[in-house]
């Protein structure tokens, strides 16, 4: 074992660097279908950001909205809900009140905390600009923000996560897609605001720079977005009270994006409205985290919400978006996991050459798409680029864990989660 370990790494060695391009060579005339799998999906994730950065240099015009700030200054109702959340819930107040738009109104409804959250909140009443209501019980994210829904009384609604910051000029620049009237909703940029803090934190700076800012940039512009998170994202009022809101069992950020891409509305990004947000400190969190967003996934697009994909009802854009969430997000996983476990088990010797030429071709590429992302978006900080070359080692047990929950959930092995109060959850049609 020990001699296999030795030869599986002799090509990562600075000694043996200059037989990588010629060992590459030689796997890209081979036909080996584990290294073609690996390296056309590695392609799929790396040639719409190296697209985007083209159009970026070229004409910048083609990938942001140009929109100018609606001039009338409508009402904003910043929604947030939490749940002991009562360290942070200040400073997200604040923020929102220090952003620069005048014409706001801010709702926090506490939902059933300990902690202390609602007065610690009600502390802020007396600026004019908040109210607060304090659930008597834990009813979960979706159900408390339908309460600040009903106090709503602005034309866009901010939904904000209680943990989250918005950065100085968010609100204008959200508003802006909105000078289209088919435009129901648009997503912010979300920032790791805790990347400092340890090697995990700063993984995931890179991650958010690649899935979040460069993806939903160009996935936006081509009508495929497929999620306006829930950590901040603005709504056309109208466009929610005609959705009647959000679904208390099985409402959570995914569904409502399908539910606006039902109904037709146009959904955006808004590069520059940039909402600074904390991430998973721990490794134990992360995955929990994880686990929760491949289980939701499942949930929401492959059963609640699969009928999307029907074209004749609901158009060819959310049919590509539906077989893209399929293949990228379930088939993908499933077959590079199966195709992993038989080579180990059938061909364990043989191996060495074709998984360290695999290395550096992912690691050329992830390096292209950071490089990308720092140029349009400036993040992940340059700092952080040394952790490039194991960056992959840090995907790799969540990828695992993602896994495990999507098959869990497919077969329906123990379908509930805290995220989801048991008694909402027992109230709630499952499919």
């Amino acid at each position: 074992m020990i001699g296999y370990l030795s030869y599986l790494l002799s090509y990562l060695e600075p000694g043996t660097l200059s037989q990588v391009p010629s060992a590459t060579g030689t796997l890209i005339r081979s036909k080996d279908p584990y290294f073609w799998f690996i390296t056309i999906v590695m392609a799929r994730f790396t040639l719409p950001d190296i697209t985007a950065w083209v159009i970026f240099m070229i004409r910048p015009s083609m990938l942001f909205d140009t929109g100018s700030v609606l001039q009338n200054r409508p009402l904003v109702s910043v929604m947030i809900a939490g749940r002991n959340v009562a360290e942070g819930i200040i400073p997200t107040i604040r923020s929102v009140l220090g952003c620069g738009y005048p014409n706001l109104e801010i709702i926090f409804v506490d939902d059933g905390s300990t902690d202390g959250s609602a007065m610690r909140a009600r502390s802020l009443e007396k600026t004019g600009r908040l109210r607060v209501f304090a659930s008597t019980q834990h009813n979960g994210k979706p159900p408390s923000l339908n309460i600040g829904l009903s106090m709503a009384r602005g034309d866009f609604l901010f939904i904000l996560d209680a943990d989250c910051e918005v950065q100085y000029g968010c609100i204008d620049a959200l508003l802006k897609p909105f000078e289209d009237p088919l435009v129901g909703a648009v997503a912010t940029n979300l920032r790791v605001r805790n990347a400092r803090e340890n090697i995990l934190t700063r993984f995931q700076e890179c991650e958010y720079a690649m899935n979040v800012s460069i993806s939903r940039l160009w996935r936006a512009r081509l009508g495929l977005l497929s999620i306006l998170p829930g950590a901040g994202s603005m709504f056309r009022a109208k466009a929610m009270f005609a959705l009647g809101g959000l679904d208390a069992g099985l409402g959570d950020d995914t569904d409502l994006t399908m539910r606006l891409r039902k109904a037709r509305w146009k959904l955006r990004f808004a590069h520059d409205a940039v909402v600074w947000t904390d991430v998973p400190n721990q490794f134990g969190w992360l995955l929990r985290q994880r686990s929760r967003w491949a289980r939701n996934m499942v949930k929401i697009r492959l059963h609640k919400q699969l009928d999307i994909g029907i074209p004749s009802r609901f158009g060819f854009s959310n049919m590509l978006m539906t077989l893209d969430i399929l293949i990228t997000r379930t088939v993908i996983p499933i077959l590079g996991f199966s195709m992993v476990t038989y080579y180990t088990l059938s061909m364990p010797l043989s191996r060495p050459l074709l998984l360290t030429g695999l290395y550096w071709i992912v690691i050329f590429l992830l390096g292209i798409r950071l490089l990308i992302a720092n140029d349009i978006f400036r993040t992940p900080n340059l700092r952080t680029f040394w952790l490039w070359p194991i960056y992959p080692f840090y995907r790799l047990p969540i990828r695992v864990i993602e896994l495990v929950s999507i098959i869990r959930e497919l077969l329906g092995i123990y379908r509930w989660h805290p995220y989801v109060p048991k008694r909402i959850w027992d109230q709630t049609t499952h499919w």
